[in-house]
């Protein structure tokens, strides 16, 4: 299938991820709020705290701005939404590889948006340490069996990988997973009194950790394939040991949330090793997918993509539009932003297909209307990696960030995010207008 045309017909028909550019078009959902007269005293209340803070010569802050902003207009309206009372969760995903994994970038991100729109938890998590890979800094996890893990990135998986872009699985027995929180960023603890599990068939029982540890069944028997289960707890904890009894029992992940808070859930899905052609092939990852409710998709890769030797710009964006199409099918009102990929070495050199396919993507977006936020050329763009590395802020594989820089780069995506919400508001106060969206029809309609 050419994803390329079908997104390219639905621009064209449905006004696809242009939003709010058309003087005619007709507001034909009242029910949506802008900010109209009464508001305004709450528009004021701009995101004013920014969280980019550092100084190097190659980073351009001047720059750092999300292209098509008016792409995101439905997340931004969400958030307002959120912030006047209108409604309790915004919801957003990031997907990637390596550079989102460890959650670094995410956590700034998720931090400043929670600062400012409330806390509605810590969001999607995966035992890390079980899987035997490198793990988020808030998240702790141990067994006492033995479990196999699987993941995206892997040729030749016997296993499904599920939302998390992971699985855990017994080929027999019972098997035990605990996992726990430590503090966040601000060093903060962290809690939540509500569980969606991602889960196989089997019993599975749940022992929460914390000051008001409870117990809880549940039944997944009468399940022939793998889905949710929620449950809502007696009190706010901070972990889990979860057993399954099955015969083959699955564990892809799980969502902590704070069920009755108002705010921003963040959730990270990152895998190492992960293009976007390999997300595209996981049917259980997309199954699985939808229960997150994201108003936001954020899609971070690429760095993946530019080490593949048989790798073409027009390859590369054809898998970016079948992604783009899928995350259409599952809601047609999503946001979507994505990021270029920052520079780094292969083979000793800075590696220019990089640059190439960060060109062919910001020419695509342009055209379909997509937000994108260029990290390449905020960090430096072409030959910017030899800066980092001077400046100790690269690994010795010259591939991955230290800590900092990721941190840094985490900064720099909220206040580009940050810095559109507040122009949204502007926007809003002026010439209020209806967001456009995608619908399964237009889907439907294109592919024929």
């Amino acid at each position: 299938m050419n994803y390329i045309l079908l997104l390219y017909l639905l621009s064209i028909s449905a006004g696809a991820f242009n939003i709010g550019n058309n003087p005619k078009e007709k507001n034909t959902h009242p029910k949506t709020s802008v900010l109209n007269t009464n508001h305004r005293k709450s528009a004021v209340r701009r995101i004013l705290e920014l969280r980019y803070d550092d100084s190097y010569p190659f980073i351009n802050p001047s720059i750092n701005a999300i292209s098509s902003v008016k792409g995101l207009a439905h997340f931004y309206q969400k958030l307002y939404e959120l912030k006047t009372g209108e409604i309790k969760r915004v919801s957003i995903v990031q997907i990637g590889d390596s550079h989102i994994q460890p959650d670094l970038i995410s956590r700034e991100v998720r931090s400043g948006l929670q600062d400012f729109f409330g806390d509605a938890g810590r969001g999607l998590v995966f035992p890390y340490q079980i899987a035997r890979t490198n793990a988020p800094l808030d998240i702790k996890s141990s067994t006492t069996t033995r479990w196999q893990p699987s993941n995206i990135s892997q040729l030749h998986a016997r296993s499904a990988r599920g939302i998390s872009g992971f699985s855990l699985s017994r080929l027999n027995g019972a098997g035990n997973i605990s996992l726990s929180l430590r503090p966040d960023i601000n060093s903060n603890e962290q809690s939540f009194d509500y569980i969606k599990l991602f889960l196989g068939s089997g019993q599975w029982s749940v022992n929460t950790i914390g000051t008001r540890p409870n117990s809880y069944s549940v039944d997944q028997s009468a399940i022939t394939d793998f889905t949710t289960k929620e449950i809502t707890l007696d009190g706010p904890v901070n972990g889990f040991n979860i057993r399954s009894s099955g015969s083959r029992p699955y564990f892809f992940g799980a969502s902590l949330e704070k069920k009755n808070a108002s705010g921003v859930l963040l959730h990270t899905i990152g895998v190492n090793g992960a293009r976007y052609e390999q997300y595209n092939k996981e049917p259980m990852f997309w199954k699985q997918l939808p229960a997150l409710n994201a108003d936001l998709y954020i899609l971070s890769l690429g760095t993946n993509e530019a080490y593949y030797n048989n790798m073409t710009e027009d390859l590369y964006i054809n898998q970016v539009a079948e992604t783009l199409t899928k995350i259409k099918t599952i809601n047609s009102k999503a946001s979507i932003l994505i990021t270029t990929t920052a520079e780094s070495f292969k083979n000793g050199r800075t590696n220019p297909m990089i640059e190439r396919l960060n060109l062919a993507l910001k020419f695509y977006c342009n055209k379909m209307g997509i937000p994108v936020w260029d990290l390449f050329e905020i960090t430096g763009g072409s030959g910017s990696s030899k800066e980092w590395l001077k400046s100790n802020l690269m690994q010795a594989d010259k591939i991955h960030y230290q800590r900092k820089a990721y941190s840094m780069q985490g900064a720099l995506l909220f206040d580009a995010i940050a810095n559109g919400y507040n122009q949204y508001l502007d926007s809003q106060q002026s010439s209020p207008s209806e967001p456009l969206s995608i619908s399964i029809d237009d889907l439907k309609t294109a592919n024929k």
